[in-house]
């Protein structure tokens, strides 16, 4: 769904796709997030796809609701 959608185009940003997401889309914090440690943002990264795969997850065991 997401090639459908047209997923392919974000491809030319490269990494400043994540750091705009890290960043909320808010500019003004992009240097923000480029000055911090590798390893506290990966670490972000990192919960932000768990909680992504708990979130489908749940969706998917979820009963659906009228």
């Amino acid at each position: 769904m997401e090639k459908r959608a047209g997923i392919q185009s974000f491809e030319k940003f490269k990494y400043i796709n994540t750091i705009n997401s890290l960043a909320g889309g808010d500019i003004t914090k992009w240097d923000t997030i480029l000055n911090m440690p590798y390893e506290r943002v990966l670490t972000k990264l990192l919960l932000n796809k768990t909680e992504a795969e708990y979130q489908k997850r749940y969706m998917e065991l979820s009963p659906l609701t009228p």
